[in-house]
């Protein structure tokens, strides 16, 4: 047979992928053509050899098989490359990155169902509506198909950029239960954005550092905001069933506001000292304190060890029972009610030893007031005693 052939390709050698009904891509595609001779005969009902060639853009064959394929009586011949039936192979179209360069498809047919194969052209690949659908990710209410592969562990998608690795998404890096996203092990200086607007708002950099509102954290947790809005750029330590919390501000001062909505108090940026709010127009109901000294005296320094785990030296500490302050001064001491926070006893107690200090200059004050009305009678004996000379 050694008159040409007459290939006349369906859809002008476009690949047709076969779609299945669980929507899984296939491993290969359909290539199908009608058959004829130089006199434009069908070459029906007959053996015809095939060979296929995928090839990159600079002609280099990436896969190839040759097979040997029945017409049909209307002379139309059906392949499915790539599923695994042909009668030799080179390469594997599941090694071929698609979107690397332009591929294309070279036929040969040799009608007499051998292998002198006839040259019949080259087609580039075209995108086709299975393709096409392939380019996204089908979502519906219940998840969608997703990303999806039938490994049990380290299922992992990367990204490549200009062909060098960059990152993955799945499961790698801990549990087969976890999700990772990040970079890969090759790449030692990227960091990872969360962004809105394409702006970064949280950043974990190559050291493990995290900063939110910078792209560049110099500690392990860095927060950066603007100055003069104690609600918008601080730390915020909420509880959301009880509708409060707490917040941290480094101030343009240098100093570390802490409080709820607004300054109850601040760490100096240079001492460290802490100083709490106390001005007289945030107060009310301001009254005198009466006597103390005699409360004073009743309370009864101790020496004591904590039982809590961490005291494993066995260090003395000195200070007040909670109890026994109480019982004098029941404003100094807090009572867990609630048992918030895992507290170690039931209703457990705390006290306030900054304003004790007030009480200790009110009972210095009048322990001097003592001392002033006894100066002034020894003043009065010893005058007495000098007339009486």
């Amino acid at each position: 047979m050694n008159k040409k052939l007459n290939i006349l390709a369906a859809a002008a050698l476009s690949c047709i992928l076969s779609f299945s009904a669980s929507a899984q891509v296939p491993a290969g595609f359909n290539y199908q053509a009608v058959v004829r001779n130089s006199g434009g005969t069908l070459i029906a009902s007959q053996n015809v050899g095939v060979k296929i060639t995928v090839q990159d853009g600079a002609s280099t064959a990436l896969y190839t098989e040759e097979r040997t394929v029945m017409t049909t009586p209307q002379g139309l011949l059906n392949v499915q490359v790539g599923d695994g039936t042909a009668t030799t192979t080179t390469g594997s179209l599941s090694d071929i990155d698609w979107g690397k360069s332009s591929t294309s498809m070279k036929v040969e047919i040799d009608p007499a169902g051998g292998t002198s194969y006839t040259d019949m052209g080259t087609s580039a690949f075209a995108s086709v509506p299975y393709a096409r659908f392939s380019n996204g990710l089908q979502a519906t209410s219940n998840g969608g198909l997703g990303v999806r592969g039938s490994a049990t562990s380290n299922l992992w998608l990367g990204f490549y950029e200009a062909d060098v690795y960059r990152g993955y998404i799945g499961s790698y890096a801990g549990k087969n239960e976890d999700m990772d996203f990040g970079t890969g092990g090759g790449n030692t200086l990227g960091s990872v954005h969360l962004t809105v607007a394409a702006v970064p708002k949280l950043t974990v950099d190559s050291i493990g550092n995290v900063g939110v509102g910078t792209r560049f954290p110099k500690y392990r947790f860095q927060v950066d905001g603007v100055t003069g809005t104690f609600n918008d750029n601080g730390i915020r330590i909420n509880n959301t069933t009880a509708s409060s919390g707490w917040s941290l501000y480094s101030s343009a001062s240098g100093a570390l506001i802490i409080g709820r909505s607004g300054n109850l108090g601040q760490f100096d940026g240079v001492s460290g000292v802490y100083t709490s709010l106390s001005d007289r127009r945030a107060k009310t109901n301001i009254q005198d304190v009466t006597p103390v000294l005699s409360k004073v005296m009743t309370l009864a320094p101790k020496t004591y060890q904590y039982k809590v785990q961490d005291n494993q030296e066995s260090k003395q500490y000195i200070g007040f029972i909670a109890q026994d302050v109480y019982d004098v001064f029941p404003q100094f001491v807090s009572v867990n009610t609630t048992n918030d926070g895992n507290a170690m006893f039931e209703n457990q107690m705390g006290v306030d030893y900054a304003s004790m200090s007030t009480i200790a200059i009110k009972a210095i004050q009048e322990q001097q007031a003592i001392i002033e009305q006894l100066k002034a009678r020894i003043t009065a004996l010893e005058q007495q005693v000098a007339n009486q000379k």
